[in-house]
């Protein structure tokens, strides 16, 4: 389309189109253009062959371009197809390896929570054993004290019987030679039983009967001022007691066993 424009005037301006003018013609008219308002468009000769050749090698290179952007766009969306199903894979797999490293993770904290209770238990175990240990080793030094306290009261038990049995060996040995004396003397004999009990044996007593024996057993106390017992007198005599009373009373045991014989004596007398 041609277009055209002017100034706006009073006259329009008409347009004139030449059919095959030529450039003499035009040369021509020009004074007559120029005293005029009237414009010439003068028609063109194109060379078509060439418009169409150029035409159709723009159309090959349009669908050469057309033809390699879809190569391209194919190639691009087979590399994408590949690497998004790499992706993929990659994807599942890096899914996989955290559901892995989570349960792994959730499992070694089961076992440092199970490692830690454990742990506990074991030092509540420890400390019950300590504890128990130095409770036992508490009672121990209690028993040890209570063994050497009373090994030093058996001791003590053992230096006074020691002493004793000392002291009665030297009174022995002292009363010994009177005792003989007044066994002689008072026609009797004495049998230690066990130990601190004597069985004391009269003869002579019976007129009739010299061997018949007298007896009575004794018990002597084990400390100096100890009350002496009778444990057995056969035949019974009369104010065994008060006799008895008398040794304990006094602590004469000569005269207590003068009084034993003239008892039984008496009973003797009775008896006939």
């Amino acid at each position: 389309m041609y277009s055209a424009s002017s100034t706006p005037s009073k006259t329009p301006s008409k347009a004139v189109v030449y059919k095959d003018a030529s450039v003499s013609n035009l040369n021509h008219d020009s004074n007559n253009i120029k005293n005029s308002n009237i414009f010439f468009i003068s028609r063109v000769n194109f060379n078509y062959e060439i418009v169409r050749h150029k035409n159709k090698l723009f159309e090959d290179e349009f669908i050469d371009y057309i033809n390699n952007a879809k190569d391209s766009l194919t190639l691009k969306k087979q590399q994408w197809q590949s690497t998004f199903s790499e992706d993929k894979g990659t994807k599942s797999q890096l899914i996989e390896q955290v559901k892995l490293a989570e349960k792994k993770q959730k499992d070694d904290l089961a076992t440092k929570e199970k490692e830690k209770r454990d742990i506990s238990k074991i030092q509540t175990e420890i400390s019950e054993k300590k504890y128990k240990k130095e409770m036992i080793k508490e009672r121990i030094n209690t028993w040890k004290n209570q063994i050497e306290s009373v090994k030093k009261d058996i001791q003590k038990r053992r230096d006074a019987n020691m002493a004793k049995q000392q002291a009665l060996q030297v009174q022995l040995s002292k009363n010994e030679p009177e005792l003989k004396r007044y066994a002689d003397k008072l026609a009797f004999t004495m049998v230690g039983l066990k130990e601190n009990v004597i069985t004391f044996s009269f003869t002579c007593i019976y007129e009739k009967d010299l061997s018949r024996p007298c007896k009575f057993t004794i018990q002597l106390g084990e400390e100096r001022h100890s009350i002496y017992k009778i444990l057995e007198c056969s035949p019974p005599i009369e104010h065994l007691d008060e006799i008895l009373s008398q040794l304990n009373t006094k602590r004469n045991f000569f005269t207590f066993l003068k009084k034993m014989r003239q008892a039984f004596y008496r009973y003797a007398q009775n008896d006939k």
